[in-house]
């Protein structure tokens, strides 16, 4: 197996003893193979003991190189041991996907059956139903390594907190030296076969265009230093996404998705610029303009006819939303990251949409597509800018966008326990005439950190592409 499948083929799929494997989950290692960016830097394991494992590590005594007297018939003082532990929890996680008789591929899946063969799973797991297990591990794939100690983490510029972020705190190169002075020699390689020292560090796109922009702007034998992968590309395997290298790190730009978000932005989690409640529950398929009377981007006719075709929020002032920003709705505030009332990394239910209608009038916004989900549920609380005690559905924040780059120094930083696979689920139609299926996944696995030492998390302002341009910190 090559150096580039041997980092790629690394997944809670993988951790399971391949004789267990059925068709289902060989397609969706497949998958993993193909899409995974943050689930291949985890250790995989099989997890066989109970749901909360402790290990119990020992530790090794001090050392010292005291003479003895020449008579000693015996050693004063043994060396002592002592023990550290470490626990390993898992949780369960499962998805679903609905789907009409009618879809092409759900077509494929039924009709490969019907002659008393076992259907065939590999046009769902290769479409809507493998879409939701990628991006769920690779959710919490990357959310885990947010869940070390923060005293780890780092910032760029003089910031020290997400709240103190400001437009000045980009990307600065002279935190490379001190990545290599932190990071790793205590582990595997990240990529197998790689020098110890390697280090490789995940950037979002906006990223990229800070650092190389400041290049030119340094000395001269600093510039020398980046090597552009086209240059090294061809002597050695390289990463999905891997961009350069420059004093030993390796740049990997993680991509952005069909709707222009990326993983490695931490949207409007910085200082809060507007943050209002939304008063009206917002039911899934609603926040879509009128496919009838508007077209996104010129383009697109999104969403259904017969949903509410924006949110409702408190009363807002002109200019406080326009069009094109990109807002994060959500139901959980923290104060934990510096920032008072804002949006948690860690919350798995929050979205994140651009607006493409504002109507200052009622107090409205419409987004470039649907929002997917039920925000039905009363929350009692206030809006940072709104600031009035009520029963809301969610909150909508708009602030500064933050960069998030993971770098690692070795493996073995975040450990993935397989305590049940994933398994797949045929629940049989409900609807009057057998037509809307439903296909859903189960498992039980834990995402645990391991070593703190191995990898760095490390925030910073970050530049954002906008339609004819580019959005500044």
């Amino acid at each position: 197996m090559s150096v580039h499948e041997q980092f790629y083929d690394v997944s809670p799929v993988k951790a399971i003893d391949q004789n267990k494997w059925d068709l289902k989950l060989a397609e969706v290692q497949m998958q993993f193979q193909a899409g995974g960016f943050y689930t291949p830097l985890l250790e995989w394991r099989e997890h066989t003991d109970a749901q909360t494992v402790w290990e119990t590590e020992m530790i090794e005594g001090d050392t010292d190189a005291e003479e003895i007297p020449m008579t000693a018939n015996y050693v004063d003082a043994e060396m002592p041991v002592d023990s550290r532990m470490r626990k390993w929890n898992v949780a369960r996680y499962a998805g679903k996907v609905q789907m009409h008789e009618s879809e092409n591929y759900f077509q494929q899946w039924r009709f490969s059956g019907e002659n008393g063969g076992s259907k065939d799973w590999r046009p769902l797991l290769r479409n809507s139903l493998g879409r939701n297990v990628i991006r769920k591990h690779e959710m919490l794939s990357r959310n885990v390594w947010m869940r070390g100690p923060k005293t780890f983490w780092t910032f760029a510029g003089d910031a020290t907190s997400f709240n103190t972020i400001d437009a000045t705190d980009k990307f600065q190169i002279d935190i490379i030296d001190a990545w290599n002075l932190r990071l790793g020699y205590t582990g595997n390689p990240v990529i197998p076969g790689d020098a110890a020292a390697a280090k490789v560090a995940y950037i979002p796109p906006g990223v990229r265009y800070d650092f190389l922009k400041s290049l030119p702007a340094a000395d001269k034998s600093e510039t020398s230093l980046w090597r552009d992968v086209q240059i090294y590309g061809s002597q050695q395997q390289i990463l999905r996404g891997e961009i350069g290298t420059y004093r030993g790190v390796r740049f990997v730009e993680v991509p952005t998705d069909r709707y222009g978000m990326n993983p490695a932005v931490l949207y409007n989690h910085g200082a809060i610029n507007k943050q209002y409640a939304v008063t009206q529950p917002i039911r899934q398929g609603d926040g879509a303009p009128d496919p009838e009377s508007f077209a996104v981007d010129d383009i697109w006719y999104v969403g259904q006819k017969n949903v509410t075709h924006w949110i409702q929020l408190e009363d807002f002032a002109q200019g406080d939303f326009v069009v094109g920003d990109i807002v994060t709705i959500h139901t959980v505030k923290t104060n934990a990251f510096g920032v008072t009332g804002g949006v948690n990394p860690l919350d798995t239910t929050k979205i994140e949409r651009r607006v493409v209608d504002v109507d200052y009038t009622n107090n409205r916004l419409s987004f470039d597509r649907p929002i997917m989900k039920n925000f039905t549920a009363g929350i009692i609380g206030a809006s940072v800018t709104g600031a009035v005690e009520g029963t809301y559905y969610a909150f909508v924040t708009k602030g500064r966008h933050v960069g998030f780059i993971l770098t690692l120094g070795s493996r073995g930083g975040v450990q993935g326990r397989v305590y049940k696979p994933i398994k797949f689920y045929e629940p049989k139609p409900i609807d009057d005439f057998d037509s809307v299926w439903r296909m859903t996944w189960s498992e039980i696995v834990g995402y645990n950190v391991a070593d703190p030492h191995a990898f760095e998390c490390h925030f910073c302002a970050v530049t954002l592409p906008k339609p004819g341009g580019v959005q500044a910190p």
